[in-house]
C-alpha cells in the first residue's frame, strides 16, 4: 500500500472513530438530560459513606466485597433509571419494575453472603430505601 493510501486509510479510520465517540457523547448527554436527581452531591456522599461503613461491618473478603459492589451497582443503577423522564412509566410500572429488580438483587446477595452478612445487607439497604421513599414523596409534592 502506498504511503498516500495508508494516510488516507488512517484518516478515514480516525474520522470514523471520532464520529462514533461523538455519537456516544451525544447519547450520554441525552441520558443525563433525562435523569432525575433526588440527592445533592453532599447527600450522595453521606449515603455512600454510611453504606461503606455498613459493608465494612460484614467483614467481606476483597473478592466477595468486589462481587457485592458489582451486584449492588448493577441493580441500583437499573433502579435509579426507572423514573427517567424519557421512560414515561406510570408510578405503578415503576413500582413493579423496582420490586422485580430488588428481588433479583436480594437473591444474588443471599447466594453470595453468609446469613449474618445478608441480614446486614437487608437492614442497610432497607434504610436506603426508606431514605429514597421519603425523598421521592417530597420530590413528588414539589411537582
Amino acid at each position: 500500500m502506498s504511503p498516500l493510501k495508508s494516510i488516507l486509510a488512517l484518516s478515514l479510520i480516525l474520522v470514523t472513530i471520532n464520529g462514533f465517540s461523538q455519537q456516544k457523547t451525544q447519547e450520554q448527554k441525552e441520558r443525563e438530560k433525562n435523569k432525575v436527581e433526588l440527592y445533592t452531591p453532599e447527600e450522595k456522599d453521606n449515603l455512600q459513606n454510611f453504606y461503606a461503613e455498613e459493608v465494612n461491618k460484614m467483614k467481606l473478603s476483597e473478592e466477595i466485597k468486589s462481587e457485592y459492589y458489582n451486584i449492588l451497582l448493577f441493580y441500583t443503577h437499573s433502579m435509579s433509571r426507572l423514573d427517567d423522564k424519557d421512560k414515561d412509566y406510570t408510578q405503578e410500572e415503576i413500582s413493579g419494575k423496582f420490586n422485580i429488580l430488588h428481588f433479583k438483587m436480594n437473591e444474588k446477595m443471599k447466594a453470595l453472603l453468609t446469613p449474618e452478612q445478608y441480614v446486614i445487607h437487608l437492614e442497610t439497604f432497607n434504610k436506603i430505601l426508606y431514605s429514597v421513599s421519603r425523598k421521592t414523596s417530597l420530590f413528588n409534592q414539589k411537582k
